[in-house]
């Protein structure tokens, strides 16, 4: 009979997830894991395995918190445009300081294990994959409406938004300006748009100004 683990697992994979998103995979010791999670060294490599079998866990629990996120923008809105605005907006502004703050988690991997541990990079990446998935499906949806401008493909366009939300968060960590935050989301969303119906434009572009 498997011997149960003294611990509540999600729990301490919760722990090791803060702890991983604030400080990066390089920086987050395994002294610094034993403290957050309140694990002996013991209990961490018989449950784990290692540094890197904590942190494929810990990318699944990312992956499930956003998705939970998503559910309220990308996913629940009717409007397509709304609902891409909608997903950038939280990314972006909508939740707390401190997690803004902290960038998002895969990009944050993929960035820094390139070349250091380039199979943790790859793993990031592809769990983030569902992302432009998601992108790709409301496009379709913009398309057939006639949303969205029809000389670049529906994958072509997520990639793109995959892009700005990326940078959006780099912006969220050098901690610039909401107003101006709100005005770049505007300008991705322009550059989404069918730029020869004024309509489309005048409904879904706020308009800010970046000073």
């Amino acid at each position: 009979m498997a011997r149960h683990p003294g611990f509540d697992r999600p729990k301490v994979v919760q722990a090791a997830l803060h702890l991983f998103w604030r400080d990066g995979y390089e920086s987050t010791s395994i002294q610094k894991l034993l403290d957050a999670m309140g694990l002996n060294r013991g209990s961490l490599y018989n449950a784990f395995g290692d540094k890197a079998g904590l942190f494929h866990e810990v990318l699944d629990c990312y992956i499930d918190y956003q998705t939970e996120i998503l559910q309220s923008n990308l996913i629940a809105k009717d409007d397509p445009v709304e609902a891409i605005r909608s997903f950038l907006e939280d990314f972006a502004l909508h939740e707390k300081a401190e997690i803004r703050e902290r960038g998002c988690l895969i990009f944050s991997a993929v960035s820094e294990l390139s070349h250091t541990r380039p199979d943790l990079a790859d793993e990031a990446w592809n769990k983030g994959n569902f992302l432009c998935e998601l992108f790709v499906k409301r496009l379709k949806q913009a398309k057939a409406r006639k949303l969205v401008r029809e000389d670049k493909s529906v994958e072509e366009l997520a990639d793109y938004i995959v892009t700005l939300a990326c940078g959006l968060r780099t912006h969220c960590k050098i901690k610039t300006d909401p107003t101006i935050i709100r005005g770049i989301i505007d300008m991705g969303i322009e550059a989404l748009l069918q730029a020869d119906d004024n309509d489309v434009c005048t409904k879904y572009v706020n308009k800010a100004v970046i000073n």
